[in-house]
């Protein structure tokens, strides 16, 4: 294993620690806002926390320059906010729904980054906007259609939250992420002790309890420091998609401690909105389209350079039969015929797979080419029959090629295979009712690829062959 490798996967293990420490903060907060006020919480927290970091941190810390002082501090205000928001969220709502509900910013990053950066919100986020807050309803709406206001507090919370990414994204450029991070918590901290006596009065002994001093220092020392230091190194190894999708799981290990610990209870509608939020969520982190994005996209079977293939070592062509080589249903014509047995010279193995039935999969390879392989009823796109075809010729991932014209079954098959694939224009656009439906969608896909500038990455010549 290489050391990058190695760093990658310790960095995500890294991260996951962090982020069931914090889903578990969930609980310590809930248990201590009863005896400690909010903002006296978040002042012990922070404040502790960022000192700590900056003795860890001396050298850097005495050499901070004006400029991150000052975006450490607007930082700081922001999370000072988002905190507070967060704390009283949790005061009045269950822990469960604030690690869940706090998560929205997660949907609303990209919107903040048109409103701070102009940078447009791509159609997915916009979804995914709409799969959330329809999980966030289903989450915190009563039967009267009325929400709580420890429900709404974290919601704003969110909001902040999102705002906090955004500026952080922004100041790293320039700004060392460790000093931003030390003048954040202590802004974050001073504010909270400044603002704690006019909000809850002053501090009291019977504050001081065995169970709220373990949480105070749980989260100082886990949820803080440790959190937020070890996310700190760990992005800087960790892959961006897979961070970000373990920085996630946070609201999962934020519920399932406050089931096990508090045991709060959370009900099918409420479960269905944290899997909606869940898939909102992995939908904006993750770029889903591009999984089905194919390896290239070109208009004719027929304009594909076999010649080059050959050269690249590929041995095994498996080709889709209808509206790929004929119209859907019509046996082999001219140019069918002579293309095959064209490739099939040229020292190809060639095998026809089809969803089809075995009458008329084995009567178009008896007419095109007797020596080639078929298989009828492959259920397309599972993986089985894709294997089974290069068992078939002798092949493997590397040396086949599949040649088909329909995105969701011919070429995601194929691509779960790790094949190389190529899609096809279909040659006749009059088709069934349900392979319509599914062009739709194909074509949403193919904007997509095309606006990603995937199409030309690789693209074969497109000269046709004379034959």
């Amino acid at each position: 294993m290489s050391i990058n490798k190695r760093n990658e996967i310790l960095s995500c293990l890294g991260l996951l620690a962090v982020t069931l420490f914090w889903g578990m903060g969930f609980v310590f907060v809930k248990t201590s806002v009863d005896l400690i006020p909010p903002l006296y919480l978040l002042g012990f927290r922070f404040l502790t926390g960022g000192v700590v970091l900056a003795l860890i941190f001396i050298k850097k810390t005495v050499r901070s320059e004006r400029q991150v002082i000052v975006h450490g501090s607007i930082l700081g205000v922001i999370l000072y906010i988002a905190m507070a928001l967060q704390t009283y969220g949790c005061k009045y709502t269950t822990a469960g729904k604030n690690a869940f509900l706090t998560t929205i910013y997660v949907i609303l990053v990209p919107f903040m980054h048109y409103i701070f950066n102009r940078v447009n919100p791509r159609l997915k986020y916009i979804v995914a906007a709409l799969i959330g807050f329809w999980g966030i309803g289903l989450i915190s709406l009563t039967e009267s259609l009325t929400i709580q206001l420890g429900d709404v507090l974290t919601l704003l919370c969110g909001l902040f939250y999102a705002i906090q990414i955004v500026m952080i994204a922004r100041y790293t450029v320039t700004d060392d992420p460790v000093l931003l991070v030390i003048w954040q918590f202590i802004v974050t901290g001073v504010l909270s002790f400044i603002s704690a006596p006019l909000v809850s009065g002053g501090l009291a002994k019977s504050m001081f309890t065995r169970e709220s001093v373990t949480s105070v220092i749980f989260l100082i020392v886990f949820s803080t420091i440790f959190g937020f230091g070890l996310q700190i190194v760990c992005q800087k190894y960790a892959p961006p998609a897979p961070a970000a999708i373990i920085m996630g799981m946070e609201a999962v290990f934020g519920a399932v401690a406050s089931y096990v610990f508090l045991h709060e209870v959370m009900t099918a509608r409420m479960i269905t909105g944290c899997v909606m939020m869940i898939a909102a969520m992995l939908m904006v982190e993750i770029d889903i389209i591009s999984y089905f994005y194919p390896d290239e996209y070109l208009d004719s079977a027929y304009g594909i350079d076999y010649e080059k293939l050959y050269d690249e070592g590929i041995r095994g062509i498996i080709f889709d039969i209808d509206n790929t080589l004929v119209m859907h249903g019509y046996p082999p014509d001219e140019r069918a015929v002579n293309l095959l047995t064209s490739l099939d010279r040229m020292g190809f193995k060639i095998l026809f797979l089809s969803n089809n039935k075995e009458d008329r999969v084995k009567s178009f390879r008896d007419a095109a080419v007797p020596g080639a392989f078929y298989l009828h009823k492959a259920n397309k796109p599972l993986k089985s029959g894709y294997h089974k075809a290069m068992d078939m010729m002798g092949c493997d991932t590397e040396s086949t090629v599949f040649i088909g014209d329909q995105l969701f079954t011919d070429v995601w098959g194929a691509k779960r295979c790790g094949m190389e694939n190529i899609l096809v224009a279909p040659i006749d656009p009059h088709e069934e009712i349900q392979i319509v439906l599914k062009r739709i969608l194909e074509r949403i896909v193919l904007s997509s690829y095309k606006r990603s500038g995937r199409d030309i990455i690789r693209p074969h010549e497109k000269k046709q062959l004379n034959i």
